[in-house]
C-alpha cells in the first residue's frame, strides 16, 4: 500500500460504521491500472458493496489518466469470475503458480477510457 500510485479505498457498513469491505489498486506507467486485491464481508456480499468499491477503484485509475486495468483471480474462483465478468474484465491469460499455494491464476482486463 506503500508503492507509488497504491491507494485503499474502504467501505463502511452497518448501524455502527464498521469496515465491510476494501479494495486495493495502484495506477502505473504508461496508462495501465492494477487492482491488487479486494475483499467484502461474506455477511454483506451480494448487496452491492463490492460493485461500489469496483467501480471507485476504476474512477480513481481514470482520475490518472489509466486506460485499461488488470487484475488477477484463481482459476476457482468462480463467483470472483463472475463478478468481474458482469463488470467487463475478460481472461487475457492463465497465470502458471501465481498464488502461495501454487494455484494458477486467471489475469483479467478491462479498458476504462476509448
Amino acid at each position: 500500500m506503500e508503492r507509488a500510485g497504491a491507494f485503499t479505498l474502504i467501505a463502511e457498513g452497518g448501524s455502527t460504521p464498521s469496515i465491510v469491505g476494501f479494495i486495493v489498486g495502484e495506477s502505473g506507467k504508461r496508462g495501465v491500472g492494477h487492482i491488487i486485491t479486494i475483499d467484502v464481508l461474506p455477511e454483506v456480499r451480494r448487496a452491492g458493496t463490492g460493485s461500489q468499491l469496483l467501480r471507485a477503484a476504476e474512477d480513481r485509475l481514470l482520475s490518472k489518466t489509466c486506460r485499461f486495468v488488470y487484475l488477477e483471480t484463481a482459476v476457482d474462483n468462480t463467483a470472483a469470475l463472475a463478478f468481474y465478468k458482469r463488470h467487463g474484465y475478460f481472461v487475457i491469460k492463465t497465470q502458471p503458480r501465481y498464488y502461495s499455494n501454487e494455484m494458477d491464476a486467471l489475469v483479467l482486463k478491462k479498458q476504462l477510457a476509448a
